[in-house]
Parts: structure tokens; C-alpha cells; sequence
């Protein structure tokens, strides 16, 4: 057997299977601020689902609400720091699902794409 018969052979990697969850997500980092952004989300995920499922079984509620609230409040406002960057940048974004529920615009259509940047110019250069 050839090694390229090896090679098709193989079976997927742990990353590979993990990146076809419906709950994953990858992501390219290209600069050291993505990184940092990255290690916050993911231990922002882990301690959020810890809140959450402890929520008024081990931690009350004035303790645990108005520290979700502050996270959302910081997400929205990172979301529109992003939007002025991509708008300086002329890099097309849209606004991300997940935002458009947190602030009631659920099914009506707003997906807040910056007007000011040509689909020309946005075609090659997409933040999703």
C-alpha cells in the first residue's frame, strides 16, 4: 500500500471530529489580540455554564444575575468596538445572531450590515 493510500485511509483526527460538533467553532487567529480573546471566551464559557447550572441550587440569584448582566453589557459593548473597526477597516460584519437576540431583534430581518463598505469590497474580506 502507498503512503497516499495510507493517507486517505486515515481516519480523522480528535480535532477534526471535534470541528464537525454543531457547538464548535474554529477559528483562524491571525494577530496576538485574537488569542487573548479566545482564552477569556473560553473561560468565559466554562464559568457562564457554571453559573448557570448552579443558579438557585448553590448560588443565589443577586449573586449570579448581575454578573451575567455585566458580561452582556461587556459583549455588547465589544461588539460595537468591532463594528467600528471593521467600519474604519471597510471590512464588511455583520452583526452576529447571538447579538441580535440579546438586543430583541429576533426574525425581523436587522442584520445590521455596515452600508458604507461596497459589496466589492466586502466579498474578500468577510468577519464572520
Amino acid at each position: 500500500m502507498s503512503n497516499t493510500e495510507q493517507t486517505e485511509q486515515t481516519e480523522p483526527s480528535r480535532w477534526e471530529i471535534l470541528s464537525r460538533e454543531r457547538n464548535a467553532r474554529v477559528i483562524l487567529c491571525n494577530t496576538a489580540d485574537t488569542y487573548v480573546l479566545l482564552d477569556i471566551a473560553k473561560s468565559a464559557d466554562r464559568g457562564l455554564k457554571a453559573l448557570r447550572s448552579r443558579l438557585l441550587i448553590s448560588l443565589p440569584p443577586e449573586e449570579v444575575i448581575p454578573l451575567i448582566e455585566e458580561y452582556t453589557e461587556k459583549v455588547l459593548a465589544l461588539h460595537e468596538t468591532v463594528k467600528k473597526i471593521c467600519k474604519t477597516a471597510k471590512i464588511k460584519y455583520r452583526t452576529p445572531r447571538g447579538i441580535n437576540q440579546i438586543q430583541g431583534n429576533n426574525g425581523n430581518g436587522n442584520n445590521s450590515v455596515d452600508a458604507s463598505v461596497s459589496a466589492s469590497e466586502s466579498d474578500n474580506n468577510t468577519l464572520n
